[in-house]
């Protein structure tokens, strides 16, 4: 998804790698798969670029609730990016958009509804929803940007949002009632964006209020 968003606007730009293949499914733990990114971006980044985009995960920051073989690998990622010269990090939440992966987390919640089948959803988890339509704006607007900017950036919503509301928002989007059973378990998921949501606000993009209803009912809400 990331790859097709951007391929329009950069894919005939030699100077520039945008470098959205990697490992898509956040609960792998499979070496190979980690060992195939590694390669090929290395593989990529060996050619000089003036400048290289890589796609982070906001989760890295958080060592103590992501301390998974994938967000490691994200970090080691991250790591030979910044050290390569015009090298970026974009670091993103869950990015929603239209794309067959069953293992984002919207696809996971419209399927379940739909289905019926039953669900866990933890109280006190949150996530971070963003349009891959105001991702490619405003990672964009960074990558053209002509003053300097931070090596790592957040593209985020100003605010993360508990799974129960968001649960709640697809139902009413869905029109169908979610079963799911609720564990007091999770904790908060706040992001730093302050950059991101002012370049967005310069571009005219709201990531403020109600920014995760207008996402979902953009890509999930009835015709």
């Amino acid at each position: 998804m990331l790859a097709r968003s951007f391929a329009e606007r950069y894919a005939n730009k030699d100077h520039l790698l945008i470098f959205a293949s990697g490992v898509s499914n956040s609960a792998e733990s499979d070496p190979s798969e980690f060992g195939r990114e590694r390669r090929a971006l290395e593989a990529e980044l060996a050619k000089g670029y003036r400048r290289s985009v890589y796609f982070g995960s906001c989760g890295v920051a958080d060592r103590v609730g992501n301390d998974t073989p994938y967000m490691n690998h994200k970090r080691a990622m991250e790591s030979i990016v910044q050290s390569t010269r015009g090298g970026l990090v974009l670091r993103l939440p869950q990015v929603v958009g239209r794309t067959d992966n069953p293992n984002t987390l919207t696809n996971f919640l419209r399927d379940r509804i739909l289905s019926g089948e039953s669900f866990q959803v933890w109280s006190r988890a949150e996530r971070n929803l963003i349009d891959i339509d105001d991702v490619v704006a405003i990672a964009s607007a960074m990558i053209e940007c002509e003053e300097q900017i931070p090596a790592v950036v957040n593209i985020a919503a100003e605010r993360s949002v508990p799974m129960p509301a968001i649960v709640a928002i697809f139902e009413e989007a869905l029109g169908r009632k979610a079963n799911f059973d609720l564990k007091d378990q999770g904790t908060p998921f706040p992001i730093e964006s302050a950059y991101a949501n002012r370049v967005g606000r310069e571009l005219g993009i709201d990531l403020g209020s109600n920014y995760a209803e207008r996402v979902i009912r953009k890509y999930y809400g009835q015709e």
